[in-house]
């Protein structure tokens, strides 16, 4: 038994752990910082075309016969009612005379479609999403409908064919 148990302890080389060199970072290098000095922009004089375009010579003054004449005044009698009506810039999209009344046509003919595809779906075997896109397409061909009352036809075309392709989504 002694043998045994001394052979366990005969071996060649010990284990240690080998020494490890400390690592350190090397230091940073050196930084050269220089001061920041604004320098002044370069004047450039304007060339003679520049600056006629900046500074247009002023209108030759009117001559008249007598040597002093006193500027016009002018009439403060007019009013805003006398002056011209400006009409503002239209807020809706019309297309050209001849081509509305085929628009509103196949503007009609969306809202119709929409309307079928929305009588063949059966509001209460549909999801909470599905409801919310039902009543969404609803909504979509009432605008349509107002914006053909206001003569928006733009805007309820758009709003016709969103209410068309949810009305085809919804059947399937």
């Amino acid at each position: 038994m002694l043998a045994v148990g001394a052979s366990g302890c005969a071996k060649a080389k010990a284990n240690t752990l080998p020494v490890m060199p400390m690592l350190e970072p090397p230091p940073p290098p050196p930084r050269v910082v220089e001061d920041y000095v604004d320098e002044p922009l370069p004047t450039v004089e304007p060339s003679p075309v520049e600056t006629a375009l900046v500074n247009p010579p002023p209108p030759p003054a009117p001559r008249s016969s007598s040597p002093r004449s006193e500027p016009p005044k002018p009439d403060l009698s007019r009013t805003e009612a006398d002056r011209p009506a400006v009409n503002p810039p239209a807020l809706t999209l019309k297309p050209a005379p001849g081509v509305a009344a085929k628009t509103e046509a196949s503007i009609r003919e969306l809202l119709g479609r929409a309307q079928r595809d929305l009588q063949r779906v059966n509001y209460a075997a549909l999801d909470a999403d599905g409801r919310v896109q039902f009543d969404i397409a609803r909504r979509f061909m009432e605008q349509a409908e107002e914006a053909l009352k206001g003569g928006n036809l733009a805007y309820a075309g758009k709003l016709a064919d969103k209410a068309a392709t949810m009305g085809a989504v919804l059947v399937r």
